[in-house]
């Protein structure tokens, strides 16, 4: 992470709105598409979006990314309470971020939250999107999974490969 800075009140509140507003953001859209696909999709049905390269195939995940640790709902209802907590508690340190670090753990609380809903009210993640090519196909994820990915992605790439200065002007949200 950059060297935290000081910024302005103004600054301050502007970055803390980004964090839960990106999270809000990608929790609700989450939730609309999961809404929607659970309610337009028998569990099992497949249909193809993008050919056969995308396919959108409703199914339940009580495991981790990649259907791994299946039937330990617990685990990761545990796990991801922990970190959307962590996350919010240290939302004052994230606010001295950049803007990118602040909308990329924005991004991760929000599909944190997104996954925690299903794991809590349905038992299961419903993971529906289905990319790969004949017998070659990557496994099921949603956009709470997604979002969890471009996250950490975004703040790896930040960590190895941002300049090693001051952090930038924040822009005012």
């Amino acid at each position: 992470m950059a060297q935290p800075s000081n910024p302005s009140p103004p600054a301050r509140a502007a970055a803390v709105r980004r964090l839960f507003v990106t999270a809000f953001c990608i929790t609700v859209a989450d939730q609309v598409v999961k809404k929607v696909v659970t309610t337009v999709m028998e569990l099992g049905e497949s249909v193809d979006f993008i050919g056969t390269v995308v396919r959108f195939t409703r199914v339940s995940n009580t495991g981790a990314a990649f259907g791994m640790l299946r039937g330990r709902s617990f685990l990761f209802i545990v796990i991801s309470a922990a970190a959307s907590l962590a996350i919010i508690a240290f939302g004052r340190q994230i606010a001295r971020q950049r803007v990118w670090e602040q909308v990329a753990f924005g991004l991760i609380l929000g599909g944190a939250v997104g996954n925690l809903v299903d794991r809590v009210f349905l038992g299961a993640v419903v993971d529906f999107i289905n990319i790969g090519i004949g017998d070659l196909r990557w496994p099921y994820f949603n956009v709470a999974d997604s979002a969890i990915t471009i996250g950490v992605a975004t703040l790896a790439f930040h960590l190895l490969f941002r300049p090693h200065g001051p952090p930038e002007p924040d822009i005012e949200a």
